[in-house]
């Protein structure tokens, strides 16, 4: 998805109605998971996503096609969780240690059939907020470092460093999991 002659978003402000519901068919199973990875039960993430999607309607007037419309959805979706988090109590991205700790299963726990997709759901887990969400948008969204960093408003080397250091932290928990299985 891009701006341009594909850009559903500038179709849909021009009267072509089908380009949005192409839009919500594409971007709504992305946007269910990047809520549900930030641990979002599966009501809330489902709300989320509508809501996500009325801001976007809200605001097709003003819209101007400039970079990635997959990045402009998640940004949006991003500004939605924070504020939702806000609206909880809980400050952005910094997390309360209790929180993380919690050894409650969260639905995310119940989503995954394989072994290996839980090893790697609980090493996520126990990353801080701000990681996940970095390694949300970067490497399992595929959104392009310079639109991460726009996104997260720090310089493009900052991202490409933790996301660096982020997966050699990973692959070492993952590692460490791995033999607490065997």
């Amino acid at each position: 998805m891009s701006s341009g002659p594909e850009d559903h978003l500038t179709r849909f402000a021009a009267g072509d109605p089908a380009a949005f519901e192409t839009l919500v068919a594409e971007m709504g199973p992305r946007l269910k998971g990047f809520f549900l990875r930030q641990g979002a039960n599966l009501h809330l993430a489902e709300d989320l996503v509508q809501n996500v999607f009325m801001r976007i309607l809200r605001h097709t007037p003003r819209y101007q096609a400039s970079g990635r419309l997959d990045a402009f959805c998640l940004r949006v979706a991003r500004n939605l969780w924070i504020d939702n988090r806000r609206k909880a109590g809980r400050v952005f991205p910094s997390e309360d240690a209790a929180e993380r700790a919690d050894p409650s299963p969260g639905p995310d726990f119940y989503a995954g059939q394989s072994d290996r997709a839980e090893k790697l759901r609980q090493a996520l887990a126990e990353l801080d907020s701000g990681t996940r969400e970095l390694l949300e948008l970067a490497v399992l969204q595929q959104l392009p470092y310079k639109e991460v960093a726009m996104m997260l408003e720090i310089p493009v080397g900052t991202v490409k460093s933790r996301v660096y250091y982020c997966l050699r932290k990973l692959r070492v928990r993952l590692e460490a999991l791995q033999e607490d299985f065997s």
